[in-house]
């Protein structure tokens, strides 16, 4: 079973995005922190990422390059705010969606860069 981390402050769109996927067939655990981040990363070796950029302790995209040198699992930056998509690929993040998003195109790019 392929594993989904997603990390987002809002509480709804965590519930959300857990049902949505595990309804797929993944494995997701959500946390609405930032904080041990890397952490997680290492002890639950996600196959994938879905980061939001505007978390309260840090951005999404320092933390998508910090974990980009350590490890080589795609991340997913998400986001409500447009002008952000150009800055994704500063992040080296391997893709970008917009929310609120539609959930064939949150599951299809899902499909397209999970490992």
């Amino acid at each position: 079973m392929k594993k989904i981390l997603v990390v987002d402050n809002d509480q709804d769109i965590l519930q959300l995005v857990e049902y949505i996927l595990t309804s797929r067939g993944f494995d997701v655990q959500t946390h609405s922190t930032s904080v041990n981040v890397a952490k997680i990363v290492k002890y639950y070796a996600p196959n994938l990422i879905l980061l939001d950029i505007h978390l309260q302790e840090k951005l999404g995209t320092q933390i998508c390059k910090e974990l980009k040198e350590i490890y080589t699992v795609p991340i997913i930056l998400t986001s409500a705010f447009g002008d952000h998509q150009k800055s994704f690929t500063k992040s080296n993040a391997d893709a970008f969606i917009l929310k609120p998003f539609d959930i064939e195109q949150l599951v299809n790019t899902i499909n397209l860069h999970i490992s």
